[in-house]
């Protein structure tokens, strides 16, 4: 018993990570929370995950990710608020009109 409180006091000390599923909340709509202590990045790592999972997501279907919204969490009452983000997404279809081409664009002549 001794040793799994010791367990729980260092894991809370030494700031643990938390990232939230993806979880569908619409047609092509995800959310997606990520939070970093301090100790581990905080906000501006928290801010990258999401981003960077949403458009892994995104990217398994052959889609590209679109941010619906982003918002800072975490408690607002500590000096290091955010600690977390939290997303809402949704997988698109890339546009044919969005490709990049290689080399110049053609000019009238």
């Amino acid at each position: 018993m001794r040793t799994f409180f010791a367990g729980t006091l260092l894991c809370c000390l030494a700031g643990c990570g938390f990232d939230s599923a993806v979880v569908a909340v619409g047609p092509d709509t995800y959310t997606l929370s990520v939070e970093r202590a301090p100790a581990l990045g905080g906000g501006r790592e928290a801010n990258r995950l999401v981003l960077a999972e949403a458009s892994r997501f995104c990217l398994q279907q052959a889609r590209v990710s679109t941010i619906l919204d982003l918002r800072p969490d975490g408690d607002p009452f500590t000096p290091y608020y955010p600690t977390a983000f939290d997303i809402i997404f949704r997988c698109a279809t890339p546009a044919a009109g969005n490709a990049r081409t290689s080399g110049p664009a053609a000019t009238p002549g």
